[in-house]
């Protein structure tokens, strides 16, 4: 799988020079552990610079939220369930953790690796496939209301290079924040 990415980014850096001549940041939103916010429609997630917005750069008819490195080797993809009225579903991570499980069998990935389900905020579960030369990292996440099913495509042989970074975005996600 190989990506080319020619997207903007969603918040970009200015600098201005103040008396002293110390250069200052300008226009950039910071989320609570520190990174520059990137702003969806219906969420927000914090991402290192470098990392923006690519969902238009997606050849679908109806693309899932896409983000990405601009010298990247994989894409971060979100797909939202938000609530709207009934029970608030509260699900606990077992309960997330048996949805990713349920994934991998339904698209025929096999057993999941590297299995992970915490408490939160947020709370979540994910494992890691293989599927075909590719690997794939699948997070089911929920804040108690909404759910995020987010997952992270590279090749099979890049998957370390930007895995830990999609880890800190996935648990940053805050619904109904843009």
């Amino acid at each position: 799988m190989t990506r080319q990415c020619t997207g903007v980014a969603v918040r970009a850096e200015s600098e201005i020079n103040v008396a002293g001549g110390n250069p200052v940041n300008v226009g950039v939103r910071r989320g609570r552990i520190g990174m520059p916010l990137v702003d969806f429609d219906t969420f927000t997630v914090e991402a290192p610079d470098g990392w923006s917005d690519f969902t238009e750069e997606v050849e679908a008819e109806d693309p899932l939220y896409t983000l990405a490195h601009e010298d990247g080797v994989g894409a971060l993809q979100f797909s939202l369930a938000l609530y709207t009225a009934g029970r608030v579903p509260d699900p606990s991570p077992a309960e997330l953790l048996d949805m990713v499980k349920e994934f991998g069998q339904k698209k025929r990935l096999g057993k999941a690796t590297a299995l992970v389900s915490e408490s939160g905020p947020p709370v979540l579960a994910a494992g890691s496939f293989a599927w075909d030369e590719d690997f794939l990292r699948v997070w089911q996440v929920s804040d108690g209301r909404n759910f995020a099913f987010i997952t992270y495509t590279c090749e099979r042989q890049d998957a370390g290079q930007e895995l830990a970074t999609c880890e800190q975005i996935v648990r940053s996600i805050e619904f109904g924040r843009a």
